[in-house]
Order: C-alpha cells, then structure tokens, then sequence
C-alpha cells in the first residue's frame, strides 16, 4: 500500500511485468506526504516510482512514512553466502533522497539507523505509540502487568514501563538447541516477579504467525488465571487470528498489513485503519 496525502495513487502493470504509476493531475501542496506500507516485494519499485514521478513533476519536498519495513527482522548475515538485506533497503530509501523518513516502531532502530545516511528521520518508538493512542487507557494500571516474550522485545516493553510508569515487567527467553540453534521453547525468566491475580499484557513489534506469543501465553497460563493481552505494531496475522485469540482475550496493533483481510472487531483494535483504499 502507498497514498499519497492519504489517498491512493494510480497504477498499471505492463504485460511484462513493469509497473508505471500516474500521479493525480492537480497536487494542492509544494509538500507531500508518501505513507508506505508495503505487502509484497514489488511495492519498493512502486515506490521508487512515485517518488521520481514526484521529482519530475517539480515536487520535491517529500516526506516518506515508513509503517512497516521491509527486510528489517534480517539485521545480520546469518549463514555464509547469505545478503545482510536490511543493509539492501536501507541503501535504496537512501537513494529516494527525501526530504524526511519517519519509521514505526523497526525492528531494530538502532542497527537500521546505521545504514540510514540521511539525519533528517526518526523511528516512532512502540513507547510514543501508546501515549499517542492512549493505549493503556483500556487497562487498570494498577492490576496489569507488561510482558517480554523474548529478549528482543525487552527495550521496547522497559521504554514504555519506564517512560509510562506501568511497573516492574517480566521477561521470557527463547531455548535454541545447542547445536543448530534452532528455536525448541520458551521459558520466563528467573528474575520475573509473581503474576498470579494479575492481567499480563505481552508487547513486541511484529506478529507474524503468532507462534512466540502462543507459546507465551501457554507458560502464563501455569501462573495465572486473569485475562492476557497482546500488543503488536506490525501485524501481520500470516496464520490468522483464530488461535492467538484462544489465549489473548484482546489484541491491539498499531496497523496490519492486509487492510483486506482484518479489520477491528470486538476482540481486534487497529489503531491505525485505511478505511478509504480499496
């Protein structure tokens, strides 16, 4: 997905493939702002379109919003002969040469940030997200209790305790196997304090299939019988909803990235909905 001032912009696809895009004929402002949440692997070269279509037009005092970063969870070179991919997109946003970049919530801002040449960008933090949506207005602060599902999650749960003054949260490790290093269970952490009466909500950036936050909530139902919460900034849902709501009596994201296939109900808030693009 990508709007232009909040509405979205034309396209064709030639029978080879290529993208062409055509922008409105009338654009009311010398400013512009591109909010880009890409599904699919063609959506960088849309992108790459607008903005040049943009440039040609004599408009060039873009700025881009960046919901969602593509290729940002792949941070390292895992295996030899693997590509460090968020090093890849980084170099391309670098290359649109806009005005100003705001990030949501990446993966992992600071190690994105290294590739990211331009100083005119910021990353809003899952801490901002919540005071700017009120989040934890939906909560008794007095009986929940934030929650790490795994070491990468824990700046971003430790921002919002501190920032927001919620309480000591509680952690969770992933077990990797000694050998391959693949990922066999969950366990809490030895430093975590007693949860038993009290509501949990588990805080990360991104679900994908849900697999992580099951197998969390599966380890806090030994210790608690209150209700569990999810928040997640990016939501992807790949396995749908069906079974992360069997454990989470809520689940709150800032966005998902299929607009078409998820919605809010009585049981799913999106913060931030398209109502408008079809």
């Amino acid at each position: 997905m990508l709007l232009l001032n909040n509405y979205p912009i034309d396209h064709f696809i030639f029978p080879g493939g290529e993208i062409q895009v055509k922008l409105p004929e009338r654009i009311d402002s010398e400013r512009v702002v591109l909010t880009w949440k890409p599904i699919n692997a063609c959506e960088i070269m849309f992108l790459q379109l607008v903005v040049n279509a943009l440039k040609h037009a004599g408009i060039t005092d873009i700025d881009l919003d960046v919901l969602y970063l593509p290729y940002a969870r792949q941070d390292r070179v895992c295996q030899p002969g693997q590509a460090l991919s968020l090093e890849v997109i980084c170099e391309v946003l670098n290359q649109l040469d806009v005005k100003f970049m705001r990030f949501w919530d990446v993966h992992n801002p600071n190690k994105a940030f290294e590739y990211i040449s331009d100083f005119r960008m910021t990353n809003i933090s899952a801490s901002s997200i919540f005071k700017r949506y009120n989040l934890l207005d939906n909560f008794d602060l007095d009986n929940i209790i934030l929650c790490a599902p795994d070491k990468g999650a824990r700046y971003r749960v430790d921002d919002i305790t501190n920032d927001m003054d919620v309480g000591f949260p509680i952690h969770f490790d992933k077990v990797r196997c000694a050998d391959s290093g693949a990922i066999t269970g969950i366990k809490p952490n030895k430093h975590n304090r007693e949860t038993d009466g009290w509501e949990i909500l588990v805080v990360d950036d991104i679900c994908d299939g849900g697999r992580t936050f099951i197998e969390v909530a599966k380890e806090l139902r030994l210790t608690t019988a209150e209700n569990l919460y999810l928040y997640v900034t990016h939501g992807i849902f790949s396995k749908g909803l069906d079974e992360l709501l069997e454990y989470y009596t809520h689940i709150y994201c800032h966005h998902v990235l299929h607009d078409d296939k998820f919605q809010s109900t009585d049981r799913l808030t999106i913060l931030r909905e398209f109502p408008h693009v079809p």
